[in-house]
């Protein structure tokens, strides 16, 4: 119920602003609103103010307004006195001016969006501790260790941990200087970083400068997912484990590659068996063990490969630091994130349409649904980001150049502009037809890969491995009601 709950709210707002800025647009440059409609029919409610009907419809997958004489080929007539008021009489710049306004609005409630949450909940950074320390890396080389605080990196104070990453980016591989405390003593180290070309989630070459060092985090439990194999075996959220077969903790990626093995490993596109874990917590000052078998989660990469990852269903406490920002710098910050996410879905874009990123990874409402219920149990700021998200790509979706979007129709009214007079009604009814199909295309699409990705998750079995059986745990270490607790 809160998914969809979470799904249709979401979508309405999103609707609303979009249209909203049609609706004030419209109202600026004096043409007449007939209708404001969230949703589309049949009608749900509606209530006349002024010269304006606004409705809600049964259907929020959409929503519309209707302007006076907006159809030049309809038979409404269009009288004298009112043709200043009609959408069809207008300039077009008049016309391409109401037509941005839609995406230009979900674009600055991103931006507000952004805005809001960085000022509400500062910047979240993780301390600058060393975790796992990168065996052969020069970190290691150097003596650095687990625990020990970093401080200062090429005389700068180093506050938060990506002040390093930052550091060692700018660098573009030349060595660093690094001071870190241990036990309250500081030791000034010089590392040199490795250099590797990888590539980033587009494909595109990418350059990654390494001294081995990795953010510190410790293995305590923040949330344990409900109905997943860590809930069903009693793990509870705050347990500190210690151990995973045997084998030592230490940092939350130990944890990681425990239970989903090495890092290339993880995401396996051909599903794989998993074996019971034996996991050994301490809570309330007690030892406890419990044995948990992980489950194949199932997730796609960039090139649309289904993949398999163990996953037992539960998440770490991450110690962040806030970074207080006030409310005109985290004005600037929501308009920088705003343009990031505006480059990245461009980006998107442009790599679908060339083939780099596969149309498998498109997701539809049913995907939008399942990610809204996730964000909305997660908090209010989880949720929030993820609207400013979709507000972006909705906006971005609606400029694209095909006819029934604003975009198309933004196009129309650029050549009415160069040829002073509009398209032909041919022309703009086989432009209307082609923009149909290819949204009934692309939400075929999108509906085919929701489904897949619904059916691929509920046939996959896990098929878990035999092994030898366990010695009954001592009396003191297990947990009474085993996973009942």
């Amino acid at each position: 119920m809160l998914t969809l709950v979470s799904f249709v709210v979401l979508l309405l707002v999103l609707i609303f602003v979009h249209e909203l800025g049609h609706f004030i647009a419209a109202k600026l440059v004096g043409v007449k609103v007939e209708r404001f409609s969230l949703g589309f029919p049949p009608k749900a409610v509606s209530r006349v103010i002024g010269e304006t009907e606004y409705q809600l419809a049964w259907l929020p997958l959409g929503g519309y307004v209707k302007m006076y004489g907006e159809d030049p080929d309809s038979a409404e007539e269009v009288t004298p006195e009112l043709r200043k008021r009609s959408f069809s009489h207008q300039p077009p710049w008049a016309k391409m001016v109401i037509v941005l306004a839609g995406p230009a609005f979900n674009l600055i409630f991103a931006a507000f969006l952004y805005w809001m949450l960085i000022w509400s909940v500062g910047i979240q950074h993780l301390p600058p501790v060393v975790g796992p320390v990168t065996p052969g890396s020069s970190a290691e080389a150097a003596g650095i260790a687990m625990d020990d605080v970093i401080t200062e990196v090429d005389g700068r104070p180093v506050l938060y941990f990506d002040q390093l990453d930052q550091a060692l980016s700018e660098g573009r591989g030349r060595p660093v200087r690094v001071v870190a405390a241990r036990r309250g003593l500081k030791e000034t180290y010089t590392l040199t970083p490795t250099v590797t070309q990888t590539a980033d989630i587009f494909g595109d070459p990418a350059t990654l400068y390494d001294v081995g060092i990795n953010p510190r985090m410790v293995p305590v439990l923040a949330k344990v997912l409900e109905g997943k194999p860590a809930a069903e075996a009693g793990l509870r959220a705050g347990d500190l484990i210690v151990d995973i077969d045997g084998r030592g903790i230490d940092d939350w990626q130990d944890v990681l590659l425990a239970v989903q093995g090495p890092a290339a490993e993880r995401a396996s596109t051909q599903p794989r068996a998993v074996k019971p874990l034996v996991v050994g917590v301490l809570r309330d000052g007690r030892a406890l063990t419990f044995e948990v078998t992980p489950q194949l989660n199932v997730s796609q990469n960039s090139a649309g490969e289904t993949v398999f990852t163990p996953m037992i269903g539960m998440e770490s406490k991450v110690e962040a630091l806030t970074e207080p920002t006030g409310f005109f710098a985290a004005a600037r910050l929501g308009v920088a994130e705003t343009v990031r996410m505006i480059g990245l879905t461009l980006k998107s874009v442009q790599k679908l349409l060339v083939g780099q990123v596969s149309a498998k990874t498109l997701g539809g409402p049913i995907l939008i649904a399942e990610i809204a219920g996730d964000r909305a149990r997660a908090g209010w700021a989880p949720l929030l980001n993820l609207a400013a998200f979709i507000s972006i790509n909705l906006g971005i979706l609606n400029l694209l150049p095909i006819p029934v979007l604003d975009g198309g129709q933004l196009v129309f009214f650029l050549v009415e502009a160069v040829r002073r007079k509009p398209l032909s009604l041919r022309a703009r009814e086989v432009g209307q037809w082609v923009g149909m199909g290819f949204l009934g295309f692309l939400m075929v699409l999108v509906f085919y890969n929701d489904i897949g990705r619904l059916v691929t998750r509920f046939t996959t079995i896990t098929e878990v491995e035999e092994t030898a059986p366990r010695p009954p745990a001592p009396a003191a270490e297990a947990a009474p009601g085993g996973a009942g607790q």
